[in-house]
C-alpha cells in the first residue's frame, strides 16, 4: 500500500485514483522478510517502516524525477504515552499522542515544518490547552526546533520540542521514538535532517537518554523533552535565495551560525 502511495504522488498525482492507476506498478517482496512477516512471527508497531517506504520508493526513483521528488520526511508518529493516577480526582489516565515533526523539501518548496507524519494522518497534534485540562501534566514548552530542518536551496521542514512536566506521584513513560540512525535524508545536493532525542531531566544529576521504552517510573517534576527530527533538504544549501536564509533567522527555523556555516551567509 505505502509503494502505491510513493508511486502516485510521482506518477500522475492529479489522477484519481483506480485500478488502472496502478497496473504498471509490480512490488516484490519476500516472504519471511519484516515486511512479510509469516505466522508465527510476531508484528508490532506495523506502521514504523511505512513512512520510510513511502521515502526509499521516492529515492529511487529521484534520478530520474527530479522535478516531483521530493526529501525525506521525520517518518514516524513519535509516540508519548504518559500513565498513572491524577491527584486531581484519583482517576487512572493515559496520555497517548503522537508528536509532529519536518517533511521534506522538494522543487520550488520548503518543506512542511510540524506536521503529522505521512502515514496517520487521522493522528491529531492535541492543543497544549485540551491536554492541561485533561491531565495532569504542564507543557512547559512547545516550540519549532531550530536548525532540524534538512539545509538545501529548499530547507527541510523543522521538527519540534516539547516540555512536559509531571504533576503526580507514580507516572510511567512510554517511548517510541524512530529515524535516529537513518534521520531524513536530502536530496540532488539537500543536507539531512537532525534526528530524534528524548532527554528526562536535562541538565540534572539524573539525566538520563532514551528513545524507546515501555514503562520508564517518572517522578513529580519530572521534566521529559522531546525533540523530533526534521525534513531532508533539496538542492544545494549555498544557492538558497538571502532573502528566505534572512526570514529562516528571523523566524527561528535557522540560528545565524548555521546560515553562516551552511548557507554562506554573511549577514
Amino acid at each position: 500500500s505505502v509503494a502505491r502511495v510513493a508511486y502516485k504522488l510521482l506518477i500522475n498525482p492529479d489522477r484519481p485514483v483506480d485500478g488502472g492507476a496502478f497496473r504498471p506498478l509490480h512490488v516484490i517482496v519476500r516472504e519471511g522478510s519484516m515486511l512479510a512477516a509469516v505466522e508465527p512471527a510476531p508484528c508490532e508497531w506495523y506502521f514504523t517502516p511505512l513512512g520510510l517506504l513511502i521515502d526509499l520508493v521516492v529515492k529511487a526513483l529521484a534520478p530520474a524525477m527530479p522535478e516531483r521528488a521530493a526529501g525525506a520526511s521525520y517518518g514516524d508518529s513519535m509516540v508519548v504515552g504518559i500513565s498513572g493516577t491524577d491527584p486531581r480526582n484519583g482517576l487512572p489516565f493515559l496520555l497517548y499522542e503522537p508528536t509532529v515533526g519536518g517533511w521534506g523539501a522538494w522543487a520550488g518548496g520548503d518543506g512542511q515544518d510540524g506536521l503529522i507524519n505521512n502515514v496517520n494522518g487521522s493522528l491529531k497534534d492535541m492543543a497544549i490547552e485540551v491536554l492541561e485540562t485533561k491531565y495532569p501534566i504542564h507543557m512547559l514548552e512547545y516550540t519549532f526546533r531550530q536548525d532540524s530542518g534538512g539545509p538545501g536551496q529548499w530547507r527541510g521542514g523543522t521538527g519540534v520540542r516539547r516540555k512536559y512536566v509531571v504533576e503526580t506521584d507514580d507516572a510511567a513513560l512510554l517511548l517510541w521514538f524512530e529515524r535516529s540512525k537513518t534521520p531524513a535524508w536530502g536530496l540532488l545536493g539537500g543536507h539531512d535532517a537532525t534526528p530524534p532525542e528524548v532527554i528526562i531531566n536535562a541538565g540534572e544529576p539524573d539525566e538520563r537518554s532514551m528513545l524507546k521504552i515501555t514503562a520508564s517510573p517518572l517522578d513529580r517534576g519530572d521534566i521529559v523533552t522531546t525533540r523530533t527530527g526534521g525534513g531532508g533538504g533539496y538542492g544545494d544549501p549555498r544557492e538558497r535565495d538571502r532573502e528566505l536564509v534572512e526570514r529562516d533567522i528571523r523566524d527561528g527555523f535557522v540560528s545565524a551560525e548555521a546560515a553562516r556555516r551552511l548557507y554562506g551567509y554573511g549577514g
